[in-house]
């Protein structure tokens, strides 16, 4: 789909996460990598302060790294998508918009089967932005809150109203600064 909308033209882009409870935070990297490439796209940091980085993928940029992004969140996006708006955000693809913040699910779990039948699950890592936004329980600020447009339940979302311009201002060199590895 962006391949195409590439291709007729489309200048600028609003993702909506909003009620997105996330999934495989390796998709939020895969996905981050159409955008830009070869830069950290998360961290997970485990019990003994352990950072691994995720970058994203060299080669696969579909959008044209002078188009604005606008990421909407709420408190129902939550976990992957979570990662993925802190990615984009962090790397100055995207400014992140909406009424709330995002939910802060940032933890990751191994499930353990017993032999008993039961489970055990174990909290053993949690997800950093690369500039270093723990997600759990913070979840990631809108820059940009209110005045944006309302969803209607039943009728698509006017979006018109997003300022691409400022976007594209916000995300430049002279506000934006990329992270650097840590």
């Amino acid at each position: 789909a962006l391949t195409k909308l590439e291709k007729e033209g489309a200048n600028a882009y609003v993702l909506d996460v909003r009620s997105n409870p996330g999934g495989a935070f390796q998709s939020a990297v895969e996905i981050s990598s159409l955008f830009f490439e070869d830069r950290i796209a998360t961290y997970v940091v485990d019990s003994n302060e352990v950072e691994l980085p995720f970058k994203t993928a060299a080669g696969r940029v579909l959008v044209d790294s002078q188009d604005p992004i606008a990421i909407w969140v709420d408190a129902g996006s939550a976990s992957a998508s979570e990662v993925f708006a802190g990615s984009m955000h962090d790397n100055c693809r995207a400014l992140v918009m909406g009424e709330k913040k995002s939910f802060g699910k940032g933890l990751i779990q191994a499930v353990y089967g017993l032999k008993n039948g039961a489970g055990l699950v174990l909290t053993v890592a949690t997800y950093v932005t690369p500039n270093g936004t723990v997600i759990q329980g913070q979840g990631i600020t809108p820059d940009i809150k209110g005045n944006v447009a309302i969803d209607f339940p039943g009728l698509s979302t006017d979006t018109s109203k997003v300022d691409f311009g400022l976007i594209s201002k916000r995300l430049g060199p002279d506000m934006c600064t990329l992270p650097e590895a840590r």
